[in-house]
């Protein structure tokens, strides 16, 4: 997706989850887009290949075609695809996965949460710790729990347009900004 304008990207996912909605596909286009994504990830040349502007419109379509019926794709994802390569937004395809992938959850009532310690902590403090941030987002958390150690000690929660940092190394940083004005 490189350079793709992060509100175009979300545009179009929107317009597929209302799509797939209407349809009653949302978990079909969910694993067709993760499929795609992955082949996205797994052959870059693949990627250049269709993204290649020497390329006819109609070699595209042909070489997509193909690779639909591979994968199985679902009729919306199908046509999905036939929009973004109409409307020459190919290379937005691999970026539409991961905002897809934050509408469904929303619309599941889950939020996606990323949760870094400095050490491995235990299953009751990792469920006290989504307790509250049940509590503190309204949502389900899904959690994907995360051990750095230059964290040094204390926590780091990311959300959609939220981060706490909790970390020692964090207050430490912040001492030494601090210090470092008073001289």
């Amino acid at each position: 997706m490189t350079g793709a304008p992060g509100a175009l990207v979300s545009r179009y996912a929107r317009s597929l989850f209302a799509a797939a909605a209407e349809r009653k596909a949302l978990d079909a286009v969910r694993e067709d887009l993760r499929a795609i994504h992955r082949l996205w990830k797994e052959q870059p040349e693949l990627r250049s290949l269709l993204l290649n502007p020497g390329l006819s419109r109609m070699k595209v379509r042909a070489i997509l075609t193909s690779l639909a019926e591979r994968l199985g794709l679902h009729a919306v994802s199908r046509a999905f695809i036939d929009v973004l390569l109409d409307k020459d937004r190919l290379e937005l395809l691999a970026g539409v996965q991961p905002v897809y992938e934050r509408l469904i959850l929303d619309h599941e009532g889950k939020i996606e949460v990323k949760v870094t310690t400095a050490v491995v902590i235990t299953e009751n403090l990792r469920q006290q710790i989504a307790q509250h941030l049940r509590k503190k987002s309204g949502k389900d958390p899904v959690v994907e729990w995360r051990q750095d150690p230059r964290i040094i000690g204390g926590i780091v929660v990311e959300w959609p347009d939220h981060v706490f940092d909790g970390s020692l190394a964090r207050k430490i940083q912040n001492l030494q900004v601090q210090l470092a004005g008073t001289v």
